[in-house]
């Protein structure tokens, strides 16, 4: 599952308005977006080196997701996941511009794939990721796992390859200053941070059922605390009223095989697991925003 609230808010377009569009009344103190940026000097012959690796690097990237995610996606059903995915891009250029939507995308997909990798892996069926506007996308499990660790295994997948993504993105903004890949990298850092939160339907809910029922209430709390901190957001509601079931039905098999089957180093392996990337994915979306605020100011 990967859940995800618009996290940040760049200016309503990434560039002038289309020729023959009248401009439109801008409010008092308002300067042009054009203004805010901060071109980079010519490059230098090192740079040119450096763009050029990152042209390679991305080549061989895409390169890599034809030969494999692509692969998936036409075994899993690519039309239905194009289709969702084209709806959810459309809704999220009209508010936030299209390289932003473009970037969400990306990053969600990225990340569900690393679900539906892991769940062939062991020899599971799963549909192809749906992409649902101003919420995330998510897979739905035709088979399940045997026990909490496997299913342990499926929900930090998705997390991992985001962040794979998202890091990915962050390099290529290092050897190019192209602000998008900048931006697409807070988008990925953001998006997998907060499916690590540890309730419910998130990723970390799974992740960290197999340590301890009680990280599905510290999870509810982050909740709880990230209304007060960014304000009310019908998605957290939503999050919180589909998760209740999975909090209950936690507790309520606490002492099910399907639980205590689960050996205790596997049990620290996971929760040392979900500490470290949540840990990255902090810092790095950290380090991305505030790259990001010196880019747009």
């Amino acid at each position: 599952m990967s859940a995800a609230p618009p996290p940040y808010n760049p200016p309503p377009q990434w560039g002038p308005p289309p020729p023959g569009e009248e401009p439109r009344p801008e409010p008092e103190g308002y300067q042009p977006f054009q203004q805010y940026y901060h071109p980079a000097p010519a490059p230098s012959k090192r740079q040119r080196e450096g763009i050029m690796g990152g042209i390679v690097s991305a080549l061989l990237a895409v390169w890599a997701f034809v030969k494999y995610g692509g692969l998936l996606l036409l075994k899993f059903g690519a039309f239905k996941t194009l289709l969702t995915l084209a709806i959810s891009f459309g809704a999220y250029a009209i508010f936030y511009g299209p390289w932003f939507a473009a970037g969400l995308v990306l990053m969600i997909l990225v990340h569900e794939m690393g679900h539906v990798v892991e769940i062939r892996r062991q020899g599971m069926k799963a549909t192809a990721p749906l992409f649902i506007p101003f919420f995330g996308a998510a897979i739905f499990q035709k088979t399940h796992a045997t026990d909490a660790l496997h299913q342990a295994q499926i929900g930090i997948a998705g997390p991992l390859a985001g962040t794979l993504g998202a890091t990915a993105a962050f390099v290529l903004y290092g050897a190019t200053h192209n602000e998008i890949l900048l931006l697409w990298a807070y988008l990925g850092f953001f998006i997998n941070l907060f499916n690590m939160i540890p309730v419910g339907m998130l990723d970390g809910g799974w992740i960290l059922a197999v340590v301890s029922k009680w990280f599905q209430l510290f999870g509810l709390a982050v909740l709880v605390l990230a209304v007060f901190y960014i304000g009310f957001s019908p998605i957290v509601l939503i999050i919180v009223l589909l998760g209740l079931p999975t909090l209950l039905d936690r507790f309520r098999n606490d002492r099910s095989p399907y639980y205590q089957s689960v050996p205790v180093p596997a049990r620290y392996a996971m929760g040392t697991a979900w500490l470290l990337l949540t840990a990255y994915l902090a810092f790095a979306m950290f380090q991305a925003h505030g790259l990001l605020q010196g880019v747009v100011r």
